[in-house]
């Protein structure tokens, strides 16, 4: 009758033990979702930031302008920027996809918590 208790006993607290990892597990997704948005605004006010200062006038003398003709690169535009604007989109891109799987897995791991 003792070996039956026991059995019992690391059952139930081997059910404990899984129900706290899912715990655990659901509120790291959730605060991984948290910072991973956090990280997608600030990325976003970076890139807001980038056309607000591209927009400014730019003082260039005159030489300065010959150059600019002679590289082939049209005057206001910096040719750094521009790369910079298209890796900021496109990690904004992959932020807005990795939250929209975080989001789908945690309403997921919700639904086993309230079934279990």
């Amino acid at each position: 009758m003792g070996d039956l208790g026991d059995m019992i006993d690391g059952e139930f607290q081997l059910r404990e033990a899984q129900e706290q990892r899912r715990l655990e597990e659901h509120e790291y997704q959730s605060i991984r979702l948290e910072l991973v948005i956090g990280y997608r605004q600030t990325l976003a006010d970076l890139q807001t930031g980038n056309r607000r200062a591209e927009k400014k006038p730019q003082l260039r003398s005159a030489i300065g302008e010959m150059l600019h003709m002679t590289k082939g690169v049209a005057p206001g535009k910096v040719g750094g920027q521009e790369t910079e604007e298209e890796k900021i989109s496109i990690l904004i891109d992959q932020l807005n996809k990795d939250i929209l799987v975080s989001t789908k897995h945690l309403s997921s791991s919700m639904d086993l918590l309230i079934d279990f």
